[in-house]
């Protein structure tokens, strides 16, 4: 067995130690060993806490991500909840105003009908006497949106244009003069008083307003999407050619000019130059409606 001396000296003495050494051949390569152990695990240690430390990062910039789409989320929720709510309020507007505009022009308001007969002479109607052609029906429709409803109908002729009785409907008639044979009326006879205000059913311009055969005097007005109201037998035109009108707006007084038995307004709808039933514009319903 392989034996050193170790000598120790102190201030106060000096001694000599008797070690063996056989165990220090081990002891190098322990303290190697141990080292490389150490590093290792000090690099495996540094791995995981690098690791660990990206891995709190990505989740920490998820959960901020997470938190922007609910803060973005909830803003555009509440931003296209606010929007709504602002155009069903400006609906709810049009709405009113689309309701005053029409009981303004005395929608839903049917004249009441004292047509004679069959066979009996008609006190008053007349009109000229056209050759009978097919009725178009009306088949137009107003917008939906309630943002252009209410210009939609301030540019359609709807309503009455004279609150008298309703003395002669539109179609197939018998001849106003003698109650006999049959002959086409393109509009509708409200009986009334001469000197009566008749008014325009609709935002337009007049494009005639004079004498004309058996219409006698009348003024016609044209309005968007092709319509042409015509108000004839008049005893005065207070309207002139290219003046603009607005619905309700006087155009002249009702009376018995031309082809006439006595005091009444012919009123018509033209749509894109054919005679449609204005009957249709009082109440806005359609020619399918049962109730017509």
């Amino acid at each position: 067995m392989a034996r050193s001396t170790v000598l120790i000296v102190t201030p106060e003495q000096t001694r000599t130690l008797e070690v063996d050494t056989w165990w220090l051949r081990w002891l190098r390569p322990a303290m190697l060993m141990l080292s490389a152990s150490t590093v290792v695990l000090g690099a495996g240690l540094a791995v995981m806490a690098t690791r660990y430390v990206m891995e709190r990062d990505a989740s920490a910039q998820e959960l901020a991500a997470l938190r922007q789409q609910v803060t973005d989320l909830t803003n555009f929720t509440s931003a296209e909840i606010n929007a709504k709510l602002t155009a069903l309020r400006k609906s709810e507007r049009m709405v009113g105003d689309v309701a005053e505009y029409l009981k303004a022009r005395g929608i839903n308001v049917k004249p009441v009908s004292i047509e004679p007969r069959k066979g009996v002479p008609n006190p008053a109607a007349g009109g000229v006497a056209p050759s009978a052609s097919r009725p178009v029906p009306y088949t137009g429709s107003f917008a939906s949106d309630t943002e252009n409803l209410l210009q939609a109908l301030q540019n359609t002729p709807i309503g009455v244009p004279h609150d008298g009785a309703l003395s002669s409907p539109f179609g197939m008639r018998s001849n106003p003069f003698t109650g006999h044979g049959a002959e086409m009326h393109g509009g509708l006879d409200f009986k009334g008083d001469i000197g009566e205000a008749v008014h325009a059913t609709a935002r337009g311009k007049v494009v005639f307003a004079g004498r004309q055969g058996g219409y006698g005097n009348l003024v016609q007005v044209a309005h968007a999407h092709g319509y042409v109201t015509a108000y004839a037998h008049l005893s005065r035109i207070d309207v002139r050619p290219g003046q603009l009108l607005e619905a309700g707006d006087v155009v002249g007084a009702l009376g018995s000019t031309g082809r006439s038995t006595g005091p009444h307004l012919h009123y018509e709808v033209q749509r894109d130059g054919e005679r449609v039933d204005p009957e249709h514009f009082l109440s806005l319903a359609s020619p399918a409606d049962p109730a017509h």
